[in-house]
């Protein structure tokens, strides 16, 4: 079979941001302008293992791994090159190409496609069983979800039998991807289904794949649990999902307000959508997220938080708001009134009476401070430091300094205290949060000696500087050649910086690593110990140093250039064919 292209590689890469990758597989915790985690490849306390996100790499400090979103497929599913390149092109929505010889065939697509497909197979038998199952059909009817509703949302209906879905799958899927999906278990008795006497309710990611279910039972009697969700699995991460949220990106109302109203129910957002409020989207019965949040942020430029008028609500309300205020999230809250829900309010009072709800919405931070004001006496000192400390702990999770004085001021007029006072506990909260997060990394072994001596660490400084100041090397590949590097893995590594740059006109150091040998890999790794992404300098201060590295490059192509008129046709054949892949 021939070798996957260099622009695929390219692709899949560029589809598949390291952050959330790596993400899917281990919480990452920000710190600063990178991500931290314990290594997920050996056995630590304190993390040691960084992401960045400028650079697209990963580096344990621990146990010296280094690499890019590809890599880390590769180590943490065992896989070889080109099964980590399919799965992360499946991920990424990405269709490879190959040189010299034909694609995957069915048989050899990655598990995740296989159980995307599955579950295309499970929707297409839950909205079958729906159509003979007249209790089922009656009750979406009463519900006001029957008819075109139940078939624009894809609702369908989970038979109360244990093996139904299960004998079938086992006919068409292997067992890998049945498991994959979460629709069948595999139990001491053996295989059974998940979904049993329940409305279905498709959960779709942002490319419209369904990569999970919502389930309600129907027998209102029964003692089972009233909502389920697919398990957590290869396809469904429920705390990064939102319902419905494949239809922001076409979202009419979304482009007239820049809202997206978040909700708390399935049925609350079918019924905004029938009303004409299309922006409304509901996390999947857990409480809102910050990955939920920044996914929400990806289509408006605000949020609004609809939530129930009960105490459940408003207890949701305010675990959301934290949430949208940490994040310096432009956000409001909109309290139902009159109803138990959005779904009631829109099905007995219409559209008119939402809209009047969104219309009354609250911005986030004055509605934390009236639950403050709900919850402490306020009249009272001792009650007003307890809530000036709840406020500040809320306040000093913030990373932005601009947001916590505004907060601050906001706070110390509410709980008539001097502004300076509340900044005071706020900043020690921001400090303590710190510290505790610093806590947590190890300490960074000192870096082996680089080989090579003084040559090589001169010409690693030259590689440095163009990694700071990429743009430089539109020019540097007219005079200076990857053959005028002693060391040969540098000479290597400028080499596909400089393919990087015709390609794509920018040098990104994770989109290397695919391309070049292990030597060069490492070198890769020296020079990223003390470059700066972006290179954090003045204007005028930036130009001087452009122009020195030009003379340096000038300087290092003199030391090597060609004696003869061959020599200068050998360095102008190598230049033409220096694009040559390494790993595709």
């Amino acid at each position: 079979m021939g070798r996957v292209a260099r622009e695929s590689i390219e692709e899949v890469r560029r589809a598949n941001d390291i952050v959330d990758v790596i993400q899917s597989y281990v919480p990452l915790t920000k710190k600063g302008a990178a991500f931290w985690v314990n290594c997920p490849f050996h056995d630590e306390k304190t993390p040691s293992f960084t992401v960045s996100p400028s650079r697209q790499t990963y580096k344990c400090f621990g146990c010296n791994v280094f690499g890019n979103v590809i890599d880390f497929v590769m180590a943490y599913e065992k896989l070889d090159f080109r099964e980590a390149v399919e799965k992360l092109a499946d991920r990424g929505g990405v269709t490879l190409t190959f040189e010299g010889g034909r694609g995957p065939s069915k048989e050899e697509r990655s598990v995740r496609a296989r159980a995307l497909e599955m579950m295309e197979w499970a929707q297409r038998g839950f909205r079958a069983n729906l159509a003979k199952n007249q209790p089922a059909q009656q009750y979406l009817q009463d519900r006001g979800l029957g008819g075109e509703t139940a078939e624009d949302w894809g609702l369908g209906f989970a038979p109360d039998e244990y093996h139904r879905q299960s004998d079938a799958a086992l006919k068409k899927f292997d067992e890998e991807t049945i498991l994959a999906t979460g629709l069948c278990r595999k139990g001491d008795r053996g295989w059974y289904d998940f979904f049993r006497g329940r409305i279905t309710f498709p959960i779709r990611d942002p490319r419209g794949r369904i990569v999970g279910f919502g389930a309600r039972l129907l027998d209102p009697d029964a003692k089972a649990q009233k909502y389920v969700n697919s398990a957590e699995g290869l396809l469904f991460h429920k705390s990064r999902l939102l319902y419905a949220v494949e239809k922001l990106a076409h979202s009419q109302r979304l482009k007239e307000t820049g809202r997206v109203l978040l909700m708390e129910g399935y049925t609350d957002v079918i019924a905004a959508h029938q009303a004409g409020f299309d922006n409304a989207v509901a996390p999947l019965g857990t409480a809102l997220t910050r990955e939920q949040v920044a996914l929400a942020r990806r289509y408006g430029d605000g949020i609004t938080l609809v939530l129930d008028g009960d105490d459940a609500g408003q207890a949701a309300a305010e675990r959301g708001v934290n949430v949208v205020l940490e994040m310096g999230v432009d956000a409001k809250i909109a309290t139902i009134t009159g109803a138990k829900d959005p779904f009631d309010l829109l099905r007995s009072k219409g559209p008119e009476a939402f809209q009047a709800v969104l219309d009354a919405a609250r911005d986030a931070f004055d509605y934390k401070l009236e639950v403050l004001a709900s919850r402490y006496d306020l009249k009272r000192p001792v009650e007003a430091e307890k809530a000036l400390r709840e406020l500040a702990d809320m306040i000093g999770r913030s990373d932005s300094p601009s947001l916590r004085e505004l907060y601050s001021r906001r706070a110390a007029t509410a709980l008539n205290v001097r502004e300076g006072a509340v900044l005071n506990a706020v900043e020690a909260e921001h400090a303590r949060h710190a510290e505790a997060k610093l806590r947590e990394e190890a300490p960074r072994p000192r870096t082996p000696e680089a080989p090579g001596g003084a040559r090589a660490a001169y010409e690693r400084e030259v590689l440095r500087r163009l990694f700071e100041h990429p743009k430089i090397l539109a020019t540097a590949s007219s005079s200076l050649a990857p053959e005028a590097f002693e060391t040969a893995a540098l000479g290597e590594l400028y080499r596909e910086m400089l393919n990087a740059w015709d390609e794509h006109g920018e040098v990104v150091p994770g989109a290397l690593l695919s391309h070049v040998s292990g030597e060069a890999r490492g070198e890769l790794e020296r020079v990223l110990e003390h470059i700066r992404i972006p290179a954090d300098l003045g204007t005028g201060v930036a130009e001087e140093e452009e122009r020195r590295l030009v003379s340096e490059i000038q300087k290092l192509a003199a030391d090597n250039r060609p004696k003869s008129a061959s020599d200068k046709l050998e360095v102008l054949r190598q230049k033409k064919g220096r694009k040559s892949g390494k790993r595709a």
